[in-house]
């Protein structure tokens, strides 16, 4: 997952160690410069870069919206090829790469100026007509992303002062107090940056993307999937190299499978090793394995069920559940145990903990039932009819009732559940959270408010708070990891309101003529637009 051989548009990060090194580096002044030719390491001896051809996806994913500030579904996958952001983090050494911004200056920790690229314009359709992005771009992206629902979930408005374009090529950020997680909130794909009379004439951009990415949009259907095509006018004249790139939604997996086999897709996802197995027998495949970070969770809300506001009973739940049987059963084995930071992030904690901490009591779940008076707990679980939702909630039904916890089933269509989540609208729900970009987002969602700071569940918890909040705001790396541990421990300590599950391992198997590039979450890595095609 950290191999520095990436390309260097590959984002596989935002981690700790990225953000507080980053500041540390950047303090009393310094400065730092964009790295204006992305595709210098194209990849692993893949030979020279070609130019055209279209990389073919398919996903069972649909696309709700295009809009970058509020989807979460297969246009949210989609908005990073189609949309600028004011800098790109990495996780290694070069630690940052500005995209509209060109240049920054660290005036101390909590002021901070970018230099925007000249150049830069946003595609050539109506009504913005590829006029040069500004700083004012930034700002109006970035406060219409604060004024819709589910805005909060960037998580940056309690560090972040102000932020104001001075100039038309300068941006400034003021944060409150020291935030060592800056970079990536600057960097987080939700930051997208859009034109003000894109939004003016269309209302909102849930079929519309204008943006200053490397791809301009061609096609899209809720149900049929998205199709962009390369953007002539991007300001990196040497990408991307490829014409375009076409995710189509189908069925179920079967259906990607087969048209993996008969050479009408490119690449397959395939959530585990025997679906992966089963197509690499295609000659000319290969198959990368890698620790996917969808990582599963259930969450209670005690403001809707009362009962879960009894750390007793989230106990119960809490050690009723066989993490291990969930992997084994629906993962084939294949994943990781997940604390409230996943496996793959150096601040994880070490997986001995991890498994001590999840060991399973059904005969102490009880106990603790009949101590809170809850020995008829019954409740309602509800899970979306996506991927194995469902099937994870059924696992769920049968841990908690070898422990006399009833849990009633309550499977909503996708795009109902998701309102639900962010309403609130649920009793407990479990669902595998989205390939976060780092640790950070993960912390948060323990917060007392819930999700990322926009959920409150019932449930205040002050030490909790303090301690996350203590992560945030502390920038030597190493002391951050400290607290960052300890504060996971006290999440587990004290049994949710959300409780973590596992976190599956992934395969990502394509057609050996795609080069410049390695599996990862996101499948060739979040703004990563040097990717091509060499058919011979």
């Amino acid at each position: 997952m950290r191999k520095p051989r990436l390309s260097r548009r590959s984002f596989l990060a935002g981690t700790a160690a990225l953000a507080g090194a980053g500041l540390a580096a950047a303090c009393g002044g310094s400065e730092k410069t964009g790295d204006k030719t992305p595709a210098s390491t194209p990849g692993i001896s893949d030979g020279q870069p070609k130019r055209g051809g279209i990389i073919r996806m398919a996903t069972t994913a649909p696309a709700l919206s295009l809009d970058p500030h509020t989807d979460t579904t297969l246009g949210a996958a989609a908005a990073p090829y189609m949309y600028g952001h004011t800098v790109i983090p990495t996780d290694w050494g070069d630690l940052l790469y500005g995209d509209l911004a060109e240049k920054w200056e660290v005036v101390d920790e909590i002021n901070w100026t970018f230099h925007i690229r000249p150049g830069v314009r946003f595609h050539n359709l109506p009504p913005v007509n590829g006029r040069e992005a500004v700083a004012g771009d930034i700002v109006y992206s970035y406060k219409r992303l604060e004024s819709l629902p589910g805005g909060a979930l960037t998580g940056w408005s309690e560090w972040i002062d102000r932020y104001e374009a001075p100039e038309d090529k300068i941006l400034s950020v003021h944060t409150k107090k020291p935030y060592s997680y800056i970079f990536m909130s600057l960097g987080s794909p939700r930051l997208a940056v859009v034109p003000k009379e894109a939004v003016e004439q269309f209302g909102d951009l849930k079929s519309n993307a204008i943006g200053t990415g490397p791809f301009i949009l061609k096609n899209w259907g809720q149900s049929q999937g998205i199709e962009v095509e390369r953007n002539p006018d991007y300001y990196d004249p040497n990408l991307p190299y490829l014409d375009g790139l076409k995710w189509s939604t189908v069925s179920d997996d079967s259906a990607i499978q087969a048209a993996f086999r008969s050479g009408a897709v490119d690449l397959y996802g395939a959530p585990d090793k025997v679906r992966a197995e089963s197509v690499t027998s295609v000659k000319g495949v290969t198959a990368q394995r890698y620790l996917n970070r969808l990582y599963a969770v259930i969450m209670m809300n005690a403001s809707r069920f009362p009962a879960f506001a009894d750390m007793r009973v989230r106990e119960a739940v809490d050690i009723s559940l066989d993490r291990q049987a969930m992997i084994d059963k629906l993962h084939l084995g294949d994943g990781e145990l997940a604390g409230p930071v996943g496996p793959s992030w150096t601040t994880a904690l070490p997986p001995e903990e991890i498994r001590q901490a999840y060991k399973r009591d059904v005969t102490k779940a009880r106990q603790l039932l009949a101590a809170a008076g809850q020995e008829n707990l019954h409740f309602s679980l509800a899970c979306s009819n996506y991927q194995d939702n469902a099937d994870r909630a059924a696992i769920i039904q049968q841990n908690l009732a070898e422990a006399g916890i009833k849990a009633d089933i309550d499977v909503r269509e996708l795009g109902t559940w998701l309102d639900d989540l962010y309403a609130v609208n649920y009793e407990a729900t479990t669902f595998a959270h989205l390939a976060y970009l780092s640790d950070d987002i993960q912390l948060q969602s323990h917060y007392s408010t819930g999700f990322n700071r926009a959920m409150f569940l019932g449930i205040t918890d002050p030490e909790v708070d303090a301690l996350l909040q203590e992560v945030q705001s502390t920038i030597d790396e190493t002391a951050r990891k400290e607290v960052a541990l300890k504060a996971q421990r006290k999440i587990l300590e004290r049994h949710g309101p959300t409780l973590v599950l596992y976190e599956p391992y992934g395969y990502l198997v394509a057609y050996d003529y795609i080069k410049g590039y390695e599996a990862s979450p996101w499948v060739f890595g979040l703004y990563k637009f040097d990717m091509w095609l060499d058919k011979g």
